[in-house]
């Protein structure tokens, strides 16, 4: 896969932090903004834009306008790629990393399995960790508040980008707590799998699933171009309609509560062995789970922000 800006920076930051770098990787938080864009007013687009060019100079936002396309089409870029940016910046060395806040990407909700296989049990006793829900209503009233700065604002909607599709990602909802991990296994990160990164753990599988499931393909003529394939091939198997009853509007936590039950119900299969690559199997449930988080997280994120920008 060509994409790759970010991927260096990404491996670098998994052995500073104890949580992933990325949540969907750069690939899957780019498929769910161009979701979103695809469903968004004009007026709420054109408004995304003129935030994000508006940007904090040296936070490294406002420079991911690409210098080639149309005026439409580097715009659509800009909002595209702003989606990754609270990642790019968790490197220490970046100059946005000012913005950057590790506890902001992921909520655990924590849950019990005293086997593989065996009767999921919920663990309420256990407080919750992170902040994703307390950070994500607030990023939006900053968003739609006239009255902030534009730079504000413009971080705030990078973050709106970044952590609706961060709630979207089953593994960031969910903690498993086993008789190997105790304390959790901090969203799939401590359930080791058979081979290299990102195949040597559970939550690096799920944050690169995208681009397994769908290489690159001959008639993608840059990256661009590929996201929006991807993008199109989602909306085509989900579209508006079929996401239209499941909106929830403003609901980040029934957002995640989703998450949680899809991480206890289907990401744990019995024979989906600790120490052991993933099976062919695995893959194809987990890209058939997948795919329509990623819609709603766009249709979601869309219709969000056509009430905070339009």
């Amino acid at each position: 896969m060509k994409l790759g800006r970010v991927a260096a920076a990404a491996l670098a930051a998994l052995a500073l932090v104890t949580r992933p770098a990325y949540a969907w990787d750069e690939l899957g938080h780019r498929v769910v903004a161009r979701i979103a864009w695809d469903r968004m007013t004009p007026q709420a687009r054109a408004n995304a834009v003129r935030l994000l060019e508006n940007g904090p100079l040296n936070a490294g936002l406002r420079e991911l306008m690409p210098s080639t396309g149309t005026a439409d089409e580097r715009g659509r870029e800009l909002f595209v790629m702003a989606a990754v940016w609270p990642d790019i910046i968790r490197t220490r060395t970046h100059p946005g990393n000012r913005f950057a806040h590790s506890d902001w990407h992921y909520v655990d909700h924590f849950w019990e399995q005293k086997t593989p296989g065996d009767r999921a049990i919920d663990r309420p006793d256990v407080h919750v960790e992170g902040l994703l829900l307390q950070q994500l209503p607030q990023m939006d009233r900053t968003v739609a508040d006239a009255s902030a700065s534009d730079s504000a604002r413009a971080i705030a909607l990078a973050w709106v980008l970044h952590l609706v599709g961060d709630a979207h990602q089953p593994l960031h909802n969910s903690s498993r707590i086993t008789p190997q991990d105790t304390a959790g296994d901090r969203g799939g990160n401590s359930f080791q799998l058979a081979g290299l990164y990102p195949r040597s753990n559970l939550h690096a599988f799920w944050d690169s699933l995208i681009g397994f499931s769908v290489p690159w393909g001959a008639h993608d003529r840059d990256e661009a171009a590929y996201v929006g394939d991807i993008a199109a091939q989602i909306e085509a198997r989900y579209p508006p309609s079929w996401a239209r009853s499941r909106l929830l509007p403003n609901q980040p936590q029934q957002w995640s509560m989703e998450g949680y039950r899809i991480s206890r119900e289907s990401l744990y299969p019995a024979w989906l062995v600790r120490g052991q690559a993933a099976p062919p199997r695995y893959y194809a449930q987990s890209w058939a789970i997948a795919q329509p988080r990623l819609a709603l997280a766009g249709y979601r994120l869309a219709d969000l922000l056509n009430h905070a920008l339009d």
